[in-house]
């Protein structure tokens, strides 16, 4: 490639490969390990900024430099930047030279020169847009007090830039994936049925209440790692980009699945209603636990199938189903049913 020598590819093809395969540590931390073995700075950073309101985050090396006050100064003048507002403006992603768009009179006029660039000795930046997502771009930014970067310098930035744009896409969902599942434990015992989809609509994770639903309106209910059951699994491939729910009632009770999209992630919220009002199970203060147990059963379960849908001992079902006699007033299955469902 004109302008760039062989020994340059070969020492940025290098670095690009030690971070081809990502590892424990933060993602940030090893794009700038990498970058920086092939474009220096003084200060080198990976930001995440909002340059709507100033806010950013970022991760630097090195990073002593740091204080509230010079945190306070860029968040204040983030709008003026003249790279940043060049990317705005066009659009770009293609890395670019603070020289390239603000000559130095109208630089060292700005507020964010004084306040920030100024007191770091900084007088020359080259900035990488790696990504765009909903408003905050990210970027990498080297920073020099000395010579400006050179042609070659912005040339393998350019190059590095596809790469490192697709990896930081991809540590971003599966940290969002990572988040999700989070969220899935914190929630397992809402209302609510979660299941979380991989490729061509397997299963990848359930919570416990889209277990219990899935088992109690379904025959063949499906399980992690596995295929939907088959109702659900055709009304999935027929679903475009402005899904409609699925619907299925038993008796007085209804199930609506909704199906929502994001990239190339997919999860189900399953949601159960009743024509009653005010279930005797609720009068009853029968627990979550104990309601569970009782929709099972009643739905032709034996203990030990209800056992392993909700993941307890066989014993533990017997004790629930005590229980729910007991504050229900009633000595089997179908009359415990009767009260609290509306149906045997």
């Amino acid at each position: 490639m004109a302008g760039i020598r062989g020994a340059d590819l070969d020492k940025l093809l290098t670095a690009l490969r030690e971070v081809d395969q990502p590892g424990t540590e933060d993602v940030r931390r090893q794009v700038l390990t990498a970058i920086t073995k092939v474009v220096g700075g003084d200060i080198v950073a990976y930001q995440s900024i909002d340059p709507s309101t100033g806010r950013s985050e970022q991760v630097s090396v090195p990073d002593a430099w740091e204080t509230t006050a010079l945190e306070e100064a860029f968040s204040r003048h983030v709008p003026e930047h003249p790279l940043l507002r060049h990317f705005l403006r066009t659009g770009e992603l293609e890395a670019a030279r603070l020289s390239d768009v603000a000559g130095r009179r109208e630089l060292r006029a700005l507020g964010i020169y004084q306040e920030f660039y100024r007191p770091l000795g900084i007088a020359h930046q080259l900035v990488c847009r790696l990504t765009a997502d909903l408003g905050v771009s990210t970027i990498l930014v080297f920073n020099r007090s000395g010579s400006d970067f050179t042609d070659t310098e912005l040339a393998l930035t350019r190059l590095a830039r596809p790469y490192l744009a697709n990896l930081v896409a991809t540590a971003s969902a599966g940290a969002w994936f990572d988040s999700a599942l989070a969220a899935l434990e914190g929630v397992d015992d809402t209302a609510y049925g979660v299941v979380l989809l991989g490729p061509l609509g397997r299963i990848r994770v359930v919570n416990r209440s889209a277990r219990l639903l899935l088992e109690t309106y379904f025959r063949r209910p499906g399980r992690e790692g596995g295929v939907l059951p088959d109702e659900l699994d055709s009304w999935l491939v027929q679903q475009s980009l402005a899904p409609q729910p699925y619907v299925v009632t038993r008796g007085s009770r209804k199930l609506t699945v909704r199906l929502f999209k994001h990239d190339m992630s997919a999860a189900l919220l399953l949601s159960e209603t009743s024509t009653r009002t005010k279930p005797a199970a609720i009068a009853a203060n029968l627990t979550a636990r104990e309601s569970d147990v009782l929709w099972l059963v009643n739905g032709g379960r034996t203990s030990a199938q209800a056992a392993q849908v909700l993941r307890i001992s066989v014993r533990t079902v017997e004790k629930h189903l005590e229980n729910v006699y007991r504050k229900l007033g009633v000595t089997s299955k179908a009359e415990a049913a009767e009260r609290a469902f509306g149906r045997a």
